[in-house]
């Protein structure tokens, strides 16, 4: 009994600090990028991260898309890389939601991003819709695509 008494008292976090807990970090993002031209085509990736795991898939239509390859994997992520990216949403502004839509119905290429974010006790919903030329001088674009091209590397080394 005093044994058992004993390791409770060393497994107890010392008077005054508080026993370090990750917070929870949670991403859905949905990205479509396309052409509207004579030859019409369009990736969609779609990236989940929970529980320090990212799940991420990639597949075409249109044009060409036989060709390439669907994309659907799997990779756990270090607390070095979700720290990472938690520095990326708070650095890049990414835990305020907020939108940037316009017309995608032009020719020419478009993007469309939608991302729910959790991270910790902040939400937030961001989405961006529009014609490349337009979409890439918003600042949420380029927020959202350091973001995706970081979950990018992370997947595709």
């Amino acid at each position: 009994m005093k044994l058992a008494i004993a390791l409770s008292v060393l497994l107890l976090p010392a008077p005054g600090t508080v026993a370090a807990r990750p917070h929870r970090l949670t991403l859905v993002i949905t990205v479509t990028e396309g052409e509207h031209s004579r030859d019409s085509n369009s990736s969609t990736t779609s990236i989940t991260l929970k529980g320090g795991r990212i799940h991420y898939v990639k597949s075409y239509t249109g044009y060409r898309a036989s060709r390439r390859p669907a994309v659907d994997t799997s990779v756990h992520v270090s607390h070095q890389g979700l720290d990472h990216i938690r520095k990326l949403l708070v650095e890049n502004d990414l835990l305020r939601s907020r939108s940037a839509v316009s017309p995608t119905d032009q020719p020419g290429r478009y993007a469309e991003i939608d991302a729910s974010i959790t991270s910790g006790n902040k939400r937030s919903t961001l989405k961006l819709a529009g014609m490349c030329e337009k979409a890439e001088k918003e600042s949420l674009y380029t927020a959202l695509r350091a973001l995706i091209n970081e979950i990018e590397e992370t997947v595709n080394p």
